[in-house]
């Protein structure tokens, strides 16, 4: 072995994780760019028409009047592109792809803080070698998320923006449960800027304040200031100040189906959405008051870093499977969490199999088949599945009860 191949060698098992990081990153930016000339029905019939209308208003001007269905701050966003001398279906892309990394990076340092933490929350004392440990395993969770292929799907071939909302959602939780509370409720604010999706978490917000005590209601100002002022620019062109509400009413009856390419319980008792809409939606508030009612009965849960998580993923699985008008992507933040949860501890990755391979088989129907029906043999494993997740988490809230001192 010559001189220069010790030192090459050297190098590499010196910087093996930095090498490794690169390397994933690099044949995630190769799969994204297969994808980049492909056209999926919802760049065909929305994305690409709103650029077109937004572009032919005069840009920014366009703002003055609703165009599509998505927030202000997205359709802002959309009239700064037209200045851009660039497809607009890179565009869209590029800027999903960006928030995939960050994405990326933010479920790295989650990991990284459930492990470098004990049960009380406080830091524990480790060695270096535990220490560098812990760090490596955060980057390959990263790298997994970067890789997943539901993640790079959704922006590089669908063309969505869902990795923007999931990422203002987990550094959301991530600084609660740091105790950065103005931070995160200035992070919500942008997430909820983004897609009306963020309710989901917005139950656990509320359990963690009720038993924390450790912030004001009045941050939630906070975050609908927040909210309002990344339509400030719309404004400025005339929009109304209860633009942002109305764009998000109108979301919420834009599908007047009980589900959509989704395995949603209501697929158990058919798409009758005018004579089940409420009946579900009390159904669903029933069942997410009861989980906040056991939360708060089992409220030592919180010094469990993983039990956190874990909580704020059964809050949005319920709401996913039991709301009306859910459709494909509504889960993505759902099968992000659980993937985390797998992570961390093993008995969760049956539940992230299933989240994640029920999910790629609704997006390969809907890319590449044009196909939207929801088959009844996996909508019952999906329900099975919370079933039993619904179970785990029960006995681990117990058990955390009689393991951690009052």
């Amino acid at each position: 072995m010559t001189s220069f191949e010790k030192n090459l060698l050297g190098h590499i098992d010196k910087h093996s994780r930095l090498l490794f990081v690169v390397l994933a990153a690099a044949i995630g930016l190769l799969i994204r760019w297969a994808g980049r000339d492909f056209v999926s029905l919802d760049m065909r019939d929305a994305l690409l028409p709103w650029f077109d209308q937004i572009k032919a208003a005069g840009g920014l001007s366009a703002l003055s009047s609703q165009v599509g269905d998505y927030g202000l701050l997205y359709q802002t966003i959309i009239s700064l592109m037209t200045y851009v001398d660039i497809s607009p279906i890179y565009q869209y892309k590029l800027l999903s792809v960006a928030f995939d990394a960050a994405l990326a990076v933010m479920a790295a340092l989650v990991y990284k803080d459930l492990m470098l933490n004990g049960l009380n929350g406080k830091a524990q004392t480790v060695s270096r070698e535990v220490h560098e440990s812990i760090l490596t395993r955060s980057a390959l969770v990263g790298v997994l998320v970067w890789l997943l292929p539901t993640v790079m799907l959704n922006s590089a071939y669908w063309g969505q923006c869902d990795s923007i909302y999931a990422f203002f959602c987990l550094a959301t939780l991530y600084q609660l449960r740091r105790g950065s509370y103005l931070f995160a409720f200035v992070l919500l604010g942008l997430a909820f800027s983004c897609k009306l999706q963020t309710i989901f978490i917005v139950p656990f917000i509320a359990v963690y304040y009720l038993i924390t005590k450790r912030f004001s209601v009045v941050y939630i100002l906070l975050s609908v200031a927040v909210m309002w002022l990344m339509g400030v620019v719309a404004f400025a062109y005339g929009r109304g100040l209860l633009a942002p509400l109305q764009i998000y009413y109108g979301q919420s009856s834009h599908y007047e189906l009980m589900y959509l390419s989704f395995p949603s319980f209501w697929v158990l008792l058919g798409d009758d959405y005018w004579g089940f809409r409420w009946y579900a939606i009390f159904f669903t508030l029933c069942v997410v008051v009861t989980g906040m009612y056991v939360c708060l009965n089992h409220r030592r849960f919180l010094h469990s870093r993983v039990n956190y998580y874990c909580v704020v993923a059964w809050f949005i699985w319920s709401m996913v499977l039991f709301l009306p008008c859910m459709h494909d992507r509504y889960a993505y933040l759902l099968d992000l969490l659980l993937v985390l949860m797998a992570c961390c501890d093993r008995r969760f990755i049956k539940y992230a199999v299933v989240a994640l391979l029920t999910s790629l088989y609704f997006y390969g129907c809907f890319l590449f088949v044009q196909r939207d029906e929801a088959p009844i043999l996996l909508s019952v494993v999906y329900l099975l599945a919370y079933l039993h997740y619904t179970g785990t988490l029960y006995a681990e809230l117990k058990n955390t009860d009689k393991t951690l001192e009052p």
